[in-house]
């Protein structure tokens, strides 16, 4: 245990720079970033995949999927569970505050009860849960690949079958939607497991590697 006279250049470094660094790139990515994709992609799709979407992909796919590939099922599921009531409640929150102002139409006072709130609670349970029951600790990059990838197609099919059922129709047309769904799960399916095997390589995991 270090003293509080015991400071070392690392960590000023890792305890104050790279984390500056980290939340300075979070927060210049979509400003920079969603101009630069507009040009590109008039349609939008590219912005509410990359700029839009980033958020949401952390908290009910990212984090859930690491906790579930670096430690066990139950870390990833139980991750997916506080951090999908989080974006249920900000989507709850965006519904009413769009509707409040006119650009959204729902039926008034039933979003709070929508089965999409449900829909992102459960699929970020899901990714956790089953990445990191498939991959059983197992620090095998191909099997962390496989077990996250199939991880993803069962929760974006679960995100989008309770999207369908949502009473605001947020889903008009099904390829779509399902496109906006899946494809960002597929990215963290592919990037996680890379994460997860450089912090295996470090030696820092929650757990012995296998």
């Amino acid at each position: 245990m270090s003293s509080w006279t015991d400071w070392k250049l690392s960590d000023i470094i890792w305890g104050i720079l790279v984390p500056c660094i980290v939340a300075f790139l979070i927060i210049i990515f979509p400003l920079e970033l969603a101009p630069i994709l507009t040009e590109v992609d008039p349609t939008y799709t590219l912005n509410a995949i990359i700029v839009d979407g980033l958020g949401q992909a952390i908290l009910i796919v990212g984090i859930p999927l690491f906790a579930g590939l670096i430690w066990n099922k139950f870390a990833g599921g139980a991750a997916g569970f506080l951090l999908g009531s989080i974006q249920a409640l900000f989507a709850n929150d965006q519904i009413v505050y769009y509707t409040g102002l006119g650009l959204y139409n729902a039926p008034t006072g039933m979003y709070i009860g929508d089965i999409a709130n449900l829909g992102f609670v459960v699929s970020a349970m899901l990714i956790g849960y089953i990445a990191g029951a498939l991959n059983r600790g197992s620090y095998s990059f191909r099997r962390m690949l496989v077990a996250a990838l199939i991880a993803a197609v069962i929760a974006g099919f679960f995100e989008l079958w309770t999207a369908q059922l949502s009473i605001t129709g947020m889903v008009t047309d099904l390829a779509y939607s399902g496109f906006l769904i899946l494809f960002p799960k597929l990215i963290y399916a592919v990037i996680i497991p890379i994460f997860v095997t450089l912090f295996g390589w470090f030696g820092i995991t929650p757990r012995k590697m296998t």
